[in-house]
């Protein structure tokens, strides 16, 4: 198959657009059980046990995530525009995804060979850098390929493969880690179950990767002979207008702006929630097997999320994408509702459909919203880079402010208000982005 960037990208077949779409499963089978699942019990590896989701761990896993999520601020755009400059023979943007799978699984095995928390968090700061140089370029691969009218079937593949591959991920990790419960709690359990995932999952990106560099082609990139005349500009004057057209000027434009605030919301909300869930199972309903049902509510979001990710993101190249993201969201804001004034009152199945469906749909439609709302088509790479870190950035302050709040509330009452104050604040955000996103015009 020989797919090529150009002005107009034709359209794509079946075939071209999973070989297009599969890195995704690959990166979302190692990403999306790490904070949910894995990371969560590694930590029990170097706080003093206690009961699982005390203050001490939920402290450490809050600037855990905050410190790899710095990483994650910065390096996207900064990436995603090398990508959009680069000569390179190989393509403007696959030299990156070889470099950040590299970097990814260096770093899972790292994690699983951490015998203390330096080089815990050390290699979690790899695994940032990993991801954010392979996603950045990434997704600016996809609208570099895909037509325009195209956008939201691609955006359903896409949907489809990330939830495939959250899947896969919380299934191992849910196999591996499960037999770990507040009664049994042997640390030889963790140990074991993490390793085993790291391996697995650093498998599959590295043939995620290949299937990509081998199976999409793309133009080598040409500078514009407008470039030449800018070199011959004082430097100082040539550093403002770069500066300006490639970090300020996006800012300028109604759309993105908008997009990157109602991102920033939801993506604030389902990191509040999907950070502390394993912990909110053991603090809050006492759950003995809670690495169990933290990955059964995953994977029964999951199911759902299947049911409307594919058919939605198609269906929303046929109408207005806004207010499909705006329902989606809803859904989620709703199921996080009821964790905190009915906390074991409903069958955690319905609540797990519920966001799954409203999480399958925005994840489906929001990219393709986002290629819509991007200023300028010559520099998807950097402005995606830009917008990515209205999802990152969430990651920063999301844990840390989670884990501020824990050890607030701890001080005054306890522990398990702590984790339901979180998921209110995370159905406000949830409830936020819905609203702005209906602002965007498109």
């Amino acid at each position: 198959m020989d797919l090529h960037t150009s002005p107009k990208p034709r359209r794509l077949n079946v075939r071209e657009q999973l070989v297009l779409s599969v890195y995704w499963f690959s990166i979302n089978a190692q990403s999306a059980a790490l904070f949910p699942i894995v990371i969560p019990l590694q930590i029990l590896l170097f706080v003093p046990r206690g009961q699982v989701g005390n203050v001490q761990q939920a402290v450490l896993l809050g600037w855990i995530s905050a410190v790899g999520a710095i990483v994650s601020l910065i390096m996207p755009p900064l990436f995603g525009l090398m990508s959009d400059r680069s000569t390179s023979i190989y393509g403007r943007r696959r030299p990156y995804i070889v470099a950040g799978t590299i970097l990814l699984v260096v770093s899972a095995l790292l994690l699983a060979i951490a015998g203390n928390i330096a080089i815990f968090v050390i290699a979690l700061i790899i695994n940032q850098f990993g991801s954010n140089a392979a996603n950045a370029s990434y997704q600016a691969l996809m609208p570099d390929i895909v037509p325009r009218e195209q956008r939201g079937e691609a955006s359903g593949y896409f949907g489809l493969m990330t939830i495939l591959g959250n899947v896969g991920s919380l299934g191992v990790a849910a196999f591996l880690l499960g037999s770990f419960t507040l009664t049994s709690n042997d640390s030889a359990i963790i140990r074991r179950g993490a390793t085993i995932f790291y391996i697995l999952t650093g498998i599959a990106l590295l043939v995620g990767m290949l299937i990509t560099i081998i199976g999409v082609h793309e133009i080598r990139f040409q500078r514009p002979v407008t470039e030449s005349a800018q070199a011959k500009e004082k430097a100082m004057l040539r550093f403002r207008r770069w500066f300006v057209v490639n970090w300020i000027a996006p800012w300028r434009e109604y759309n993105f702006r908008l997009m990157f605030f109602t991102r920033f919301a939801v993506m604030m909300g389902l990191a509040l929630f999907m950070t502390f869930i394993e912990y909110y199972f053991a603090q809050v309903q006492h759950t003995s097997n809670f690495v169990q049902a933290t990955a059964g509510v995953a994977l029964l979001a999951l199911l759902g999320a299947l049911c409307s990710a594919f058919v939605l993101g198609v269906w929303s190249d046929r109408i207005r994408r806004a207010p499909l993201v705006c329902a989606s969201t809803i859904c989620m804001a709703l199921a996080s509702l009821t964790f905190v004034i009915a906390p074991g009152s409903f069958p955690l199945w319905t609540l797990g459909i519920l966001f799954g469906v409203g999480y399958g749909a925005y994840t489906s439609v929001d990219w393709a919203l986002a290629i819509d709302s991007m200023p300028s088509l010559n520099s998807f790479g950097k402005d995606l880079g830009l917008w990515g870190a209205s999802g990152t950035f969430p990651n920063i302050v999301a844990p840390a402010l989670g884990g501020l709040l824990i050890y607030v509330v701890s001080i005054y009452t306890t522990t398990a208000l702590g984790y339901r104050l979180i998921f209110a604040a995370a159905t406000i955000f949830l409830l936020l982005g819905a609203i702005f996103v209906l602002k965007i015009r498109v």
